[in-house]
């Protein structure tokens, strides 16, 4: 009875728990004015997302890019000006 429950595969949790982050990270920037960041983390993500071919596992890694696209591409862009 047991047996079957050995073979979870939690990767739709992980998926998901990335995605929250991604979104979250997405309204948070446009409601306190980070507009820098949101265009960053958007069209980071939509160019990996279309180089991926539009997959799981590519959305998987457009949003990962994306968050770090986004909380570190603005901040060196603001450090070099």
């Amino acid at each position: 009875m047991g047996i079957g429950l050995a073979h979870m595969d939690f990767t739709p949790l992980f998926y998901g728990v990335v995605m929250f982050l991604g979104l979250w990270s997405m309204w948070h920037k446009i409601t306190h004015g980070q507009v820098l960041g949101f265009t960053v983390e958007v069209s980071v993500f939509a160019l990996v997302f279309m180089l991926h071919g539009g997959t799981m596992a590519g959305g998987f890694a457009a949003m990962v890019c994306a968050l770090l696209g986004g909380s570190i591409l603005p901040r060196t862009i603001r450090r070099n000006k």
